[in-house]
């Protein structure tokens, strides 16, 4: 090959060269933005995942509560410790729900921290730590919820009178309602309580639903205690400090040292006012009734807050319950 072949061959590569460098330059940039939207379409996976076991969090929560609650219902045995065994549930439903996403090549993992009371008696405060994991990319967040313990399509009932009236005939369920029958003052009378006749086919409510009666002298000051009688009818609970959040009322006890919550014990209706002045019962309200630590149940006097007919539907009210609630002091 002479000069001019090696001359030409050389101009030849010359500009081949550019055409070259601009190919791999482009399929570097084709590789690069594949990279990109994978990494894009991960993290948007990542992130749809954790927001998915967010927004469930408090479902699941709520069906472990009301199952657990349930199973006191049904049994009447307390649970010997409420917070551990809700918290061990509840781990095991977030472990079958995060399997569902490892045929989708994610890796997911909800640990269930902790379950205890909230500053809402009407909730549970839950807190867990969410990871979720696909390739390279790892989200991590941990979380503090509150579980509702209060939905009218989705009720949560109260075990407590469950546990109580256990061993004494036993409280049922009649529709919306707990019926006593004798049990509640069998187990009155059990533990020497006076007048424990008043309570004969008492009722009071089955599930939590908080009172929206607030503040709660509004219950009294309404002509006929129109608001008081509502609040009986609905069946409404109210905050308390005295009376046993519902993680303890789980495990059976009347009052306990969290901010709890409250509702009446309605005795039956009598066929005359019974408004006698020194006619007294156990005051009628949950935590009094079933405080059975020591002298924790102390009578009120009778406020009568309906009458139909030849029927009288009374409440024994003690000083400190009247004053709460709006009724005039005895």
């Amino acid at each position: 090959m002479n000069n001019k072949g090696y001359v030409m061959s050389l101009a030849s590569f010359f500009l081949i060269l550019p055409a070259f460098l601009l190919l791999m330059v482009l399929v570097d940039l084709s590789t690069n933005e594949a990279q990109t939207q994978e990494a894009t379409l991960n993290s948007h996976e990542v992130l749809g995942v954790a927001t998915d076991l967010e927004t469930n969090l408090p479902f699941i929560g709520r069906e472990v509560i009301r199952d657990k609650s349930l199973e006191v219902v049904n049994s009447g045995i307390p649970l010997s410790n409420s917070r551990k065994e809700v918290k061990e549930e509840f781990q095991n439903r977030m472990d079958k729900y995060c399997s569902k996403y490892a045929d989708k090549g994610v890796f997911v993992e909800c640990i269930i921290l902790k379950v205890d009371n909230s500053y809402d008696p009407f909730c549970v405060e839950v807190k867990s730590k969410i990871t979720v994991e696909k390739g390279t990319l790892k989200h991590n967040v941990n979380l503090t919820q509150n579980i509702s313990l209060t939905n009218g399509s989705f009720p949560i009932y109260d075990p407590l009178p469950f546990v109580k009236c256990r061993g004494h005939g036993g409280a049922t369920i009649n529709e919306e309602r707990i019926s006593y029958g004798s049990s509640l003052a069998n187990y009155l009378q059990s533990r020497g309580i006076k007048n424990y006749e008043a309570y004969e086919n008492a009722t009071s409510p089955l599930s939590i639903k908080k009172c929206p009666y607030d503040p709660y002298i509004l219950h009294g000051n309404t002509n006929e205690l129109v608001n008081l009688k509502n609040c009986i009818d609905n069946g409404f609970y109210h905050e308390s400090n005295d009376g046993a959040c519902f993680l303890c009322r789980m495990e059976g006890k009347g009052i306990c040292s969290h901010y709890g919550m409250e509702t009446f014990i309605i005795p039956a209706p009598t066929i005359s006012p019974c408004m006698n002045n020194s006619s007294t019962a156990p005051s009628s309200v949950d935590h009094v009734i079933f405080n059975d630590t020591g002298h924790g149940t102390y009578s009120g006097h009778p406020i009568l807050y309906f009458s139909s007919e030849n029927h009288y539907f009374s409440l024994y009210l003690d000083n400190s319950h009247r004053q709460k609630y709006g009724v005039p002091i005895f």
